[in-house]
């Protein structure tokens, strides 16, 4: 039996050590390309899933000192949607942390999701020959591995788990920063408002998000049939962030802005500012409220199998362990205690909102420093135990 406690110690410490991860400035190679980024006591390869039909890139980390020392807890884990894909810092540091717990780490590789296409098929099925390899890799302990999804990913391991898990290829399900009303989730993007315990709060909202949403769904919704020019705006806008990794809000973009919006017929001009204003405005109140219902619609109606599913039938998720950031600029924590409460009667599910844990990197802690870090720590080892046998 392992020690979720010792493990989770072991991920600190490779959280740790993976610092040099996320100051880096130069992007790592593409999974299947030139070797990524060097990871300090990690052993990184990158490979093929191939099925007959086609093949999914992946890259795998292991602990070059346990290579020896028998089978471990195997991890699927489920970029978001961002043009470094399975190369952006946090992902590889991510890896390479859980790596060091002992487990051994495979991430898939979702082409389109680089692409900021939000189609979740091919993510599902990337999840599903993920952990069919990494179920029978000899470094990984029979039992089933556990599917982690950021951001965008989890509801789509939410929605492949519970049938993986009846076929004994998956013991646990993981969330981090995820969501589970396209609505609420929207609403917050464009006008930073969430609610929480019958009142409305605000924090500044990640413009990112709105962009990538209004890069695949603008140009579906009635009236705006014929927006595709500020579809296509937004989208590159988006690719710029991924790319340059320099937050979304940073004022840096307005010039870039500036060109794109030129670029706009006149009568599409201000719908493109709607999405994206200058860094020191934010979009105008009434329409942003009324495109966040035309937009939750329209991706509904396009992909309606974005959100967590309301029913699992005969194949209930396994354990399922969330995690969220109280000042997460993306997606409100609020999300994650809706995923709660809406796992809670089907599911053995734990959620836990910190202070340390978010997706921009400008968040600041709340409340005192010691008491988040034991919350995190607790959180983390929650998610850990998942592998544990």
């Amino acid at each position: 039996m392992r020690s979720p406690t010792y493990d989770t110690l072991r991920y600190v410490r490779g959280w740790i050590r993976g610092r040099h991860l996320a100051e880096k400035d130069d992007p790592p190679a593409t999974a299947g390309g030139p070797p990524g980024p060097s990871v300090p006591g990690v052993h990184t390869e990158d490979f093929a899933i191939a099925d007959g039909t086609s093949t999914l890139r992946a890259r795998r980390y292991i602990r070059e000192s346990r290579k020896s020392s028998g089978p471990g807890p195997g991890w699927v884990l489920l970029h978001g949607v961002t043009h470094p894909g399975p190369d952006h810092p946090a992902i590889v540091r991510f890896a390479a942390a859980l790596a060091w717990s002992g487990a051994v780490v495979l991430v898939p590789d979702i082409p389109s999701w680089r692409r900021l296409d939000l189609d979740p098929r091919p993510a599902r099925s990337a999840l599903v020959r993920a952990a069919t390899c990494l179920s029978s890799d000899p470094d990984v302990r029979p039992g089933g591995v556990v599917l982690v999804g950021l951001s965008f990913g989890f509801p789509q391991v939410l929605r492949v788990g519970g049938q993986l898990a009846r076929k004994g290829l998956v013991r646990g399900l993981g969330g981090f920063g995820s969501y589970c009303r396209l609505d609420d989730t929207l609403r917050f993007g464009l006008t930073g408002q969430f609610r929480w315990r019958g009142r409305t709060g605000y924090l500044r909202p990640d413009p990112y998000g709105r962009w990538v949403v209004a890069a695949n769904y603008l140009h579906s919704v009635p009236g705006y049939v014929g927006a595709e020019c500020v579809s296509r705006a937004l989208h590159s806008l988006a690719a710029l962030a991924g790319e340059r990794r320099i937050l979304s809000w940073d004022p840096r973009y307005d010039v870039v802005k500036d060109e794109l919006a030129e670029a706009l017929p006149e009568t599409y001009r201000h719908l493109f500012r709607l999405f994206a204003p200058p860094a020191d405005r934010e979009p105008e109140p009434g329409p942003a409220r009324e495109m966040t219902h035309l937009l939750a619609e329209a991706a509904r109606r396009i992909h309606p199998e974005l959100e967590p599913p309301p029913e699992f039938g005969d194949a209930p998720p396994p354990p399922v362990r969330l995690l969220h950031g109280r000042r997460d600029h993306l997606i409100p924590f609020t999300e994650t205690l809706a995923l709660d409460r809406l796992l809670r009667k089907r599911a053995d599910v734990r959620a836990t909102v910190t202070g340390l844990f978010a997706h921009s990197r400008e968040s600041g802690v709340i409340g005192s420093r010691v008491r988040e870090s034991v919350r995190f720590f607790k959180g983390m080892k929650e998610v850990i135990a998942l592998g544990a046998g």
